[in-house]
């Protein structure tokens, strides 16, 4: 049997029923930047399967329907899209359907993203956005309304 390689790549899940759950997604090599770095965005944005796989650091396999993560806490930084970037990030507060609150920056990479209206409004469901320097992977479609400035 032929099998795709994968790489873990260690996040905590925020789902909407409010449970988070620290654990692992599996990514294929295909899904790396050039920097090494795992996209999860693009992996999340396939639109080939609404479940993906998922397993807890206490060891339980999960499938979680993609369509109730309100977002993906991420160990990367922001490093490698500050390096890509000349447009100057913006603020935002994306207020989510379960009264969750999520705060950071979004960095454009191409000028018709450089307002936070634009970047929203992209025809993809999961973002990606920064706090304090860490990557944040959120689902679009589960936000309410954002503040910026």
């Amino acid at each position: 049997m032929y099998k795709i390689p994968k790489i873990a790549v260690s996040v905590i899940v925020h789902l909407s029923n409010d449970e988070s759950i620290p654990g692992s997604v599996w990514i294929t090599e295909d899904l790396l930047s050039a920097a090494g770095n795992p996209l999860i965005e693009e992996f999340l944005n396939q639109k080939d399967d609404d479940f993906l796989s998922f397993q807890s650091d206490a060891g339980v396999f999960r499938l979680i329907n993609k369509a109730h993560i309100t977002y993906m806490e991420t160990e990367q930084d922001d490093d490698e899209i500050r390096s890509q970037t000349s447009y100057t990030p913006s603020s935002m507060v994306a207020h989510f359907v379960n009264a969750q609150t999520l705060y950071g920056v979004v960095y454009p990479t191409l000028a018709e993203e450089t307002r936070v209206s634009d970047f929203l409004n992209q025809q993809r469901n999961f973002l990606v956005l920064y706090r304090q320097q860490q990557k944040i992977v959120f689902n679009r479609n589960l936000v309410i309304y954002a503040n910026t400035n």
